[in-house]
């Protein structure tokens, strides 16, 4: 499952740290990156690779929310549900994306276009409310009409 290049890279990670293992998240981040999620087979090869269980890595990976486990949409949305934001109504706003997408956070549109999850804080508690998408577009000071803006253009792209 792992190309040869991705092999290569876990290996030449674990020679950064004095325990190999050590570069378990490094690795999940790389498979990660390279195939959009980590299937079971992935979990398993760089549990191979690192010298840990699959079950140890797959405890990494369910653990910290920034590894996806089921295959995600082309774009995802992390929607901010801390107390800033929910002061300042994410939680209707939550709702109606819920139901421009058809899904329900957690979930990928029927589409496949678009991945929807809940993140407990995303540093913008002063512009609340707010999302990330795709890891590097953060948006602030969010509106019903924003958010419709940008689903239409998540679905175009």
């Amino acid at each position: 499952m792992l190309s040869e290049q991705a092999k290569s890279d876990i290996q030449n990670l674990m020679t950064k740290y004095p325990d190999a293992r050590s570069a378990v998240m490094p690795a999940l981040h790389l498979v990660q990156r390279a195939m959009g999620w980590l299937p079971d087979e992935a979990i398993q090869e760089i549990a191979d690779l690192v010298g840990l269980s699959k079950t140890e890595v797959n405890g990494v990976a369910t653990f910290y929310t920034m590894y996806a486990r089921e295959q995600q949409g082309k774009h995802t949305i992390m929607f901010c549900n801390d107390l800033p934001c929910a002061l300042r109504g994410s939680e209707t706003m939550l709702e109606h994306l819920e139901h421009k997408l058809g899904c329900q956070a957690g979930q990928t549109s029927a589409d496949g276009k678009i991945t929807l999850k809940e993140a407990e804080c995303l540093g913008g508690c002063d512009h609340a409310p707010v999302m990330l998408i795709d890891g590097a577009e953060h948006l602030q000071d969010l509106t019903i009409e924003k958010l419709d803006e940008i689903v239409e253009r998540l679905r175009k792209d």
